[in-house]
């Protein structure tokens, strides 16, 4: 049996010949966990949005690594000598590599201007612990994004250097998977200590003052302005086992081989250690900062 369905004119809400009725509008589809993974490229979008930013980076970078080429042939001279267990070579290539780790991260630092300092100042914060994502896991995201894009500096310099014969490579494959290695664990202390600096907002509504002494602190007892083995023994041994110490001295020492590989594992252990540390100090933090929320403005 067939069946016939007959249109109407125009205006009176029918169809034409032949036409089927229209159903219900398809449901959305279901989006299931928010993708948080998204938040990785909040910097580097951030930065491709302001680029002459990248263009200062660069240049400070590339400013800091000149005078510490210059500095150190300077000090050396003509010499082949070795000073605290250094050669002339081996100096520049530490400086090089400390400069992109340590000065290009703190510079890189709190790029996406998505800080806890910045959101309790306009009342924004309100939002970190209204989303569907946790605070927590917001920040972590975004943290993981800027060291992926501080990382690409550190790959791009790398090649540069490399290519230029400011750095030399790393002795043996060995020392250069130890010091991967200790890099990752490395950028992971680095983030906890900038999370910790900017959680303290929650107390002192500004954290200016914090940022800039915890920043001198990094650039100064990382090793990232002078190695560590320049230190007076007292503070080298001090500072050698400071977290600072994790984000630039040991990576940079086994890619030198200033650390050979064989003695990798105390250092490596003792990143781990201070990564456990500073996460459970900032998760602790966390709780005490959503209990503590204060807004101005807004």
């Amino acid at each position: 049996m067939s069946v016939r369905t007959e249109g109407r004119g125009p205006g009176t809400g029918g169809r034409g010949p032949g036409s089927r009725t229209a159903g219900p509008p398809p449901a959305p589809r279901a989006t299931g966990r928010p993708r948080v993974h998204r938040l990785a490229a909040l910097v580097p979008r951030t930065e491709w949005a302001y680029r002459p930013r990248i263009a200062a980076t660069a240049f400070v970078v590339g400013t800091q690594v000149f005078l510490y080429v210059v500095l150190w042939r300077a000090l050396y001279g003509e010499g082949t000598g070795r000073v605290a267990g250094m050669d002339a070579d081996q100096a520049v290539s530490y400086s090089v590599l400390a400069t992109l780790m340590g000065t290009g991260r703190v510079i890189l630092e709190g790029a996406s201007q998505e800080t806890a300092q910045s959101k309790i100042r306009d009342g924004s914060v309100v939002f970190w612990f209204t989303r569907p994502v946790s605070a927590r896991r917001y920040c972590a995201w975004r943290g993981f994004g800027e060291s992926l894009y501080a990382t690409a500096w550190l790959l791009t310099g790398l090649a540069v250097g490399v290519t230029t014969g400011l750095v030399e490579a790393a002795p043996t494959f060995a020392a250069g998977a130890a010091a991967a290695l200790s890099y990752v664990l490395g950028q992971v202390v680095f983030y906890q200590i900038g999370l910790l600096v900017d959680l303290t907002s929650f107390w002192t509504i500004t954290s200016y003052g914090v940022t800039r002494l915890a920043a001198f602190a990094q650039v100064l007892l990382s090793g990232a302005l002078i190695p560590l083995w320049f230190f007076p023994g007292w503070l080298e041994a001090g500072a050698s086992h400071l977290p600072f110490a994790a984000t630039v001295h040991v990576p940079v020492s086994l890619f030198t081989g200033r650390i050979a590989v064989a003695d990798a594992g105390p250092y490596l252990a003792e990143q781990f250690a201070w990564c456990l540390v500073l996460a459970l100090l900032s998760r602790l933090m966390w709780r005490r900062a959503a209990r503590r929320l204060l807004v101005l403005g807004g």
